[in-house]
């Protein structure tokens, strides 16, 4: 019932997409000349990290590229394709989208980051994804996605001043340890074939929101799989709400100051989960004379009673010509994995170019958590502090 109510929903609301570019077509001039223009984009982010200290010696790669195929039809609306392809070599974090190891007990995954618990991680990680994949109609109204996308809630989302492009304390794409697990973002159906709407911005306010019937596709740092067999337990979600707001803009005198506001719930698909899932992200973010601030939040109920997720994160840089000066700090805490972390980073980056980044960083994280054994459940903690040397190519 469930299923076939989200497919009708998920039908509909596709409809109103697959309508509004032939209706676009049908205003415009007939012939080869009907569009006034084709665009074509690539964008390429890289970077290769080189880390040691305590996590030992690691070499990390990391390749994101994002194509946009767009056409203008002759009364301005612009519609056409997006593929974004993702390539990583990361090491093996506990969690987020590793496949499980062997399980020592029950299995546990969170619902919030992704994370899971019972498992051991693999020696090393290699991953790719085709985590874009959409069509998409922009128009005077707002713009419509369907497909492999991005939610409402990452959509409306604010990116903290960060340092380091690859390796930071909240959610990076790239780790130095394995007990790294603070996350901020609220991923909802992360990367999953989703209906997305967001209006136009207006005096700085923009809206969006986006559905998808079941979240259950995994991509490089997001998985939301079903559970493997002697592995931890699924993920995913189906009847995945999303919606976000966000406010961006620049006063004189004061700096430009971004903030967003954002919500996700769903239906788990493991038995595991009681309950519907719910999670809510707040962002702020103030930038004057090359000096930024920003604060990021996520809280989350795992779907379970008394099995809570807080996060916390913090960033500050501060830019002088070519140089740039960062510092993090992250917090967090999940009841249902039973484990919590404090982290501090900091920075120094000099741009080479136009397209290329030198990044030195000094890392530490402190992390208290319950492990599994075949004796039963023991308190532990883990601490770890390194550095690590960041090249990455952005264009």
């Amino acid at each position: 019932m469930t299923q076939t109510k989200s497919a009708i929903i998920f039908s509909a609301l596709s409809a109103v997409l697959a309508a509004a570019p032939a209706h676009s077509l049908q205003n415009s001039d007939t012939g080869p000349d009907r569009f006034a223009a084709v665009e074509v984009s690539l964008r390429t982010d890289a970077a290769l990290v080189a880390g040691g200290g305590n996590y030992g010696g690691n070499i990390l790669a990391d390749l994101d590229t994002r194509f946009e195929w767009e056409a203008i039809s002759g009364n301005g609306w612009r519609w056409g394709l997006e593929l974004g392809l993702h390539a990583q070599s990361d090491i093996a974090r506990e969690g987020f989208a590793n496949a499980a190891g062997p399980v020592l007990t029950v299995p546990q995954r969170s619902l919030a980051t992704g994370r899971y618990r019972g498992g051991a991680a693999a020696s090393g990680r290699k991953a790719f994804a085709a985590e874009r994949l959409n069509v998409f109609l922009k128009a005077g109204w707002g713009e419509w996605r369907l497909g492999l996308t991005p939610g409402a809630a990452q959509v409306e989302a604010i990116t903290l001043p960060t340092g380091s492009a690859f390796v930071r304390l909240d959610g990076g794409p790239l780790g130095l340890g394995r007990q790294v697990m603070t996350r901020t973002a609220n991923t909802g159906a992360g990367f999953g074939p989703s209906l997305v709407y967001s209006t136009p911005r207006i005096i700085g306010l923009r809206a969006s929101a986006s559905f998808a019937p079941q979240a259950r596709f995994c991509g490089v740092d997001i998985c939301l799989a079903d559970a493997h067999p002697g592995g931890a337990g699924s993920s995913s979600l189906e009847n995945v709400f999303e919606a976000g707001a966000s406010f961006d803009h620049t006063f004189a005198g004061t700096g430009r100051i971004e903030a967003a506001l954002n919500v996700v719930t769903g239906e788990p698909l493991s038995v595991e989960f009681q309950d519907n899932y719910s999670a809510l992200g707040a962002q702020v973010r103030w930038s004057r004379d090359g000096l930024s601030f920003g604060v990021s939040g996520l809280w989350a109920d795992n779907a379970v009673s008394d099995g809570r997720y807080q996060a916390l994160a913090a960033a500050a840089r501060y830019d002088v010509g070519d140089w740039s000066f960062g510092a993090e700090a992250a917090t967090s805490r999940d009841d249902y994995l039973q484990e919590s972390e404090t982290a501090l980073q900091f920075t120094l980056s000099r741009l080479v170019g136009d397209h290329h980044t030198v990044t030195f960083g000094l890392h530490s994280t402190n992390r208290d958590f319950t492990a599994l054994s075949p004796q039963g459940a023991v308190n532990n903690s883990e601490n770890g502090t390194g550095a690590f040397l960041e090249l990455t190519f952005r264009h």
